[in-house]
């Protein structure tokens, strides 16, 4: 037998083509026997369905919607913070029937799976604001959610305080009677390095964490922080940048972190030179991460709903799709202690 088609099912069992349709997309508008009937047949020729492509040009609709990241799909599906977003995603739209795809635009990276994507919207998540695959995502004028981005007019947005997050961090160490202070972020230029602080940085979520940092910084009469940064959020390369502001800067008493990540390997560069945390240097990250709670010592950290925001962010392109526009989305943050921060050590 050639290719099975409904019109093959429909010949095997006498009824009209939509009928067979209708057993597989509209099941209520046929009785239970013709509908197992029909399906029967199918399975036995080895149909498995209506063409999806074809189903998609027909209703102008995929049935999916996309998350678009700038880094690494590997990152999206490794990095917790990230997977985090993802489930809280993916739980609002398994509940709608909506299927999801994942999608990388690289800082310098191609942009082609961004411009051939199938899907019905974009929850833009975390993309650097110069990102070549954010401009092809707007160029295609697909309905836009905005998450961790500069909120735009007409436009959901879902965001959380970074900045008044990242203030109550220094604040904290500040209080503690910490002075010289060091900063470990990642997304302003491509190697591990030293950076001047007033840089702009291409990225939404760095540029609010940084003005929170630098204005409790200037409010308490302190000098502008150190500020080193590292092309991913990574362990490893947190390490480094500490390891630059702790050489560079040895009174360095208290490590500001843009992530739980970051802030481990800050906490290990100290201990790789002979130094204690906190007794020496306090460190304080940002996410709240399983991590942060288990390592040694527990990390002070700014606490995230990351888990809201990716549930708010799928409803809020659920509502786009259904032509209203959500009012921006601010959730809050929180600052947890913990044993990673302490006292300004005294000789």
């Amino acid at each position: 037998m050639g290719r099975v088609t409904l019109q093959t099912i429909a010949d095997e069992v006498s009824v009209s083509r939509m009928t067979v349709s209708n057993a597989f997309s509209r099941p209520d508008q046929l009785s239970p026997a013709l509908r197992t009937e029909i399906l029967s047949v199918a399975d036995r020729l080895g149909y498995c369905g209506p063409d999806p492509a074809a189903r998609t040009l027909s209703r102008g609709r995929s049935g999916t919607v996309g998350v678009l990241f700038t880094d690494t799909l590997t990152y999206a599906f490794t990095d917790e913070v990230a997977t985090t977003f993802l489930a809280g995603v993916a739980a609002v739209l398994e509940s709608e029937g909506i299927g999801l795809t994942v999608l990388s635009t690289p800082r310098r990276g191609p942009t082609g799976s961004v411009r051939q994507a199938v899907v019905d919207g974009l929850i833009i998540y975390s993309v650097d604001t110069n990102s070549p695959g954010l401009d092809v995502a707007r160029r295609r004028d697909l309905p836009l959610v905005m998450v961790d981005q500069p909120p735009e007019p007409g436009t959901p947005s879902v965001n959380v305080t970074d900045r008044a997050g990242a203030r109550a961090a220094a604040e904290h160490v500040i209080d503690l009677g910490h002075r010289r202070l060091g900063i470990v972020l990642d997304a302003m230029r491509p190697e591990i390095q030293l950076v001047d602080a007033d840089e702009c940085a291409p990225h939404y979520v760095v540029s609010e964490r940084l003005a929170g940092w630098q204005a409790a910084a200037a409010a308490a009469g302190l000098a502008t922080p150190l500020v080193a940064n590292t092309p991913t959020n990574d362990r490893r390369d947190g390490a480094v940048a500490a390891g630059l502001i702790l050489d560079a800067q040895p009174d360095t008493s208290a490590l500001l972190c843009l992530s739980d990540e970051m802030a481990l390997g800050a906490i290990d560069a100290i201990g790789a030179r002979g130094l204690r945390v906190p007794d020496d240097i306090s460190v304080v990250g940002f996410d709240d991460t399983r991590a942060a709670a288990l390592t040694t010592p527990a990390l002070t950290t700014v606490r995230q709903p990351v888990t809201d925001k990716g549930r708010v962010a799928a409803r809020a392109l659920l509502d786009r799709l259904d032509g209203a526009t959500p009012a921006p989305v601010l959730l809050p943050t929180e600052l947890i202690v913990r044993a990673s921060t302490g006292p300004f050590p005294r000789p």
